[in-house]
This record gives C-alpha cells, sequence and structure tokens, in this order.
C-alpha cells in the first residue's frame, strides 16, 4: 500500500475532552489522501476509548505508549510513526478548516484564518 500524502499527527495526553473535535476535523478534510496518528502517552482518562470509536476509518491510527514518555517523548513517537510525505502536528485540542490540507496543495504548512 503507497504512503499517504500527508500524515496527520495528534500527540495526546488526558485529551479525552478534546481529541474527538480534533478527530472529527481531520476526518471532514476535503483532501483525503492522509493518515490520522494518534499517540497517547498512557492517560488515565478515556481518551483511547474516544479514539478507537473512529476505528472503522482506515485512514486512523490509534497507538497507545507503554510507558509515559512526556510530552517531547510523545511527540517524537507520534513523528516517528508518521508515513506521509509531509507532516501536519495538530495539538489534541486544536481543530483544523475541513480546506486546511487541499488548500495547502496537500502538503506543506496550511495556517488557520486569524480574527
Amino acid at each position: 500500500m503507497p504512503s499517504p500524502r500527508v500524515s496527520i499527527c495528534i500527540p495526546t495526553w488526558r485529551g479525552g475532552d478534546f481529541l474527538e473535535a480534533a478527530i472529527q476535523s481531520v476526518l471532514s478534510q476535503t483532501f483525503t489522501d492522509f493518515e490520522l496518528v494518534v499517540v497517547d502517552d498512557c492517560s488515565g482518562d478515556d481518551t483511547v476509548a474516544r479514539v478507537r470509536k473512529y476505528a472503522e476509518d482506515p485512514r486512523l491510527r490509534c497507538l497507545v505508549n507503554q510507558d509515559n514518555l512526556g510530552p517531547e517523548g510523545n511527540w517524537n513517537r507520534c513523528l516517528a510513526e508518521a508515513s506521509g510525505e509531509y507532516i501536519k502536528l495538530l495539538p489534541h485540542d486544536d481543530l483544523i478548516a475541513p480546506e486546511c490540507l487541499a488548500s495547502a496543495g496537500g502538503g506543506g504548512a496550511c495556517h488557520s484564518e486569524g480574527p
């Protein structure tokens, strides 16, 4: 199977309250050649259960660290798991607009408009 054009990486720790909205914003992209990599850093809440609600989407991979790696270690693990030509890091409490990847030409940077 060929690698996706873009890997969207969401490192998370105790992100349950926000993560579903972030995942939905990714899965709503008009550009569809992407993978979504979510790496949980041993959360004690329902983060993993919330991610697994979307398990039927083949673009989503949910990984759970065996040990807590801390913020930097978790971000690095998330990046290491990415297989796309381009990488978009997305904090678990952020959203991206539906045209984000398409407006960036399927890769590179995409920015949300400020106030």
